[in-house]
């Protein structure tokens, strides 16, 4: 399951999740009955779970000075005939600029955001014209950011979401169309950077629809499922962040059966790729791939939207893939009475802290092995519980390194912090399904955890 998160300076808080989130959703206001001004505040999400206060003050600090603006335009004597637009409006033109930047036109960017200064209210204008007055798209994008931050942080119509890149200048916030990722920082370099924090009811079922394995798309919208429903049949389908089919009908790609690696260029290369052939109805995708026995490793390579970065996606099935009917029958057999409730997700992945030290080192080393065997079979959506767990006790042991060296203690400082943004990348990863990707990310948080076993097994 993924919920919108960063994987190392911060994250959007996403509305209604549970995994991963800090102190859910918060509200900054003036106190003013009735105005439209009060604040959500994005969440800086790093690895300790804090909340950066600097963020709730400029929060705190723009939600003092919307409310005044607001107040001021639309007082007793009613609006000027130079009053803001109205906010909806304002961020149509926004986000003109927002899918201008991100399709990297600096030309439509810039028109788009001198419409809005026109119509923008006396707190936004200035941000607006400054990212307007840019020279060149480079210095527009960083303009582009105060102004982006700004309009974040408001409670945003519907039909509008906050998205957050967690790389460009340290993390950085934008308002877009709900819907796939579209950078305006980075544009065609890493269009899909980012994820979106959707209306709530986005992102909550990660369940199959047809019995087969789903993965998160880059992009932060679609939902991919493979399925292997009969031997020599690979079908893909998708659906968007509301769990609703998407037609895939314009989509194209491969199923690829085999790659050779490439030392000289650090790449795979294709050796047995079959075409993806939509359906007539657009419902799904679908390869003959050969009568291949179960376990198969299947890897799907599909591009969107033309012109769009390919995407890749490597299912692994342990066996073919049931009708989603049938699925849901198995599921209700194998429920016994009086089976106790399943444990909260943030408890999960929040284990308790064992008091010996050495118990703490086990633990890791247990939970590496599990990672080894899930990633092995490609349970890939799985393996964010065993590697959060882990670093939640790798953080525990910056507490317990008195009885250790100078050269021990700075090896497990830098062992616990390798080891956490492994596991967050894992996470993130995982929910991908990009074995290459997990497979990297595991073999930085498989080193650190055999550190960590290393100068603790010299110091029992």
């Amino acid at each position: 399951m993924l919920v919108p998160r960063a994987l190392s300076a911060g994250r959007l808080t996403s509305l209604g999740a549970t995994r991963g989130s800090c102190h859910g959703p918060l509200r900054v206001g003036c106190g003013v009955t009735g105005c439209g001004y009060n604040k959500r505040m994005t969440e800086k999400f790093r690895t300790t779970g804090r909340c950066t206060v600097a963020g709730l003050l400029v929060a705190a600090v723009a939600a003092a000075s919307g409310c005044a603006a607001r107040q001021s335009a639309n007082g007793p004597a009613g609006p000027s005939a130079g009053s803001p637009a109205p906010f909806d409006v304002q961020l149509e033109s926004y986000v003109m600029a927002q899918e201008a930047l991100a399709a990297d036109n600096f030309d439509d960017a810039r028109a788009a955001l001198e419409s809005l200064s026109v119509m923008a209210d006396p707190v936004t204008q200035p941000l607006v014209r400054s990212a307007a007055g840019a020279d060149d798209i480079v210095t527009m994008r960083a303009r582009f950011k105060p102004l982006s931050e700004y309009l974040a942080a408001l409670d945003l119509p519907q039909g509008f979401a906050r998205a957050y890149c967690p790389m460009y200048d340290e993390g950085s916030n934008w308002v877009q169309r709900d819907g796939p990722v579209r950078n305006p920082y980075y544009g065609s370099e890493m269009l899909t950077c980012g994820v979106v924090d959707a209306a709530p009811g986005a992102h909550m079922d990660h369940s199959p629809r047809n019995g087969g394995i789903v993965f998160m798309a880059p992009d932060s919208f679609h939902h991919i499922e493979g399925t292997y429903p009969e031997p020599g049949v690979f079908r893909l389908y998708a659906t968007d962040n509301y769990r609703e089919p998407v037609d895939v009908g314009t989509w194209s790609g491969r199923a690829v059966l085999e790659e050779d690696y490439d030392e000289a260029t650090d790449e795979f290369i294709e050796v047995t790729a079959i075409e993806l052939v939509p359906a007539p109805d657009g419902a799904f995708l679908e390869a003959v791939v050969g009568e291949l026995d179960v376990p198969a490793e299947i890897t799907a390579k599909v591009v969107f939207v033309e012109d769009f970065p390919e995407e890749r996606f490597d299912f692994i099935f342990a066996e073919y893939s049931a009708a989603a009917a049938d699925a849901a029958d198995t599921r209700t057999s194998t429920v016994m009475t009086g089976a106790p409730t399943s444990v909260p997700l943030a408890d999960r992945i929040r284990p308790p802290i064992p008091e010996l030290t050495s118990d703490i080192v086990s633990a890791i080393a247990g939970l590496d092995q599990e990672l080894q065997e899930l990633i092995g079979r490609g349970a890939f959506a799985e393996i964010f519980i065993p590697a959060l767990q882990a670093k939640e006790l790798a953080l525990a042991l910056n507490d317990r390194t008195e009885d250790l060296s100078e050269q021990e203690q700075n090896d497990v400082n830098i062992a616990v912090r390798h080891l956490v943004r492994a596991a967050w990348l894992l996470d993130w990863y995982g929910d991908l399904g990009n074995k290459q990707q997990v497979s990297g990310a595991y073999d930085v948080f498989g080193s650190a955890a055999g550190e960590i076993a290393r100068v603790y097994g010299n110091n029992p």
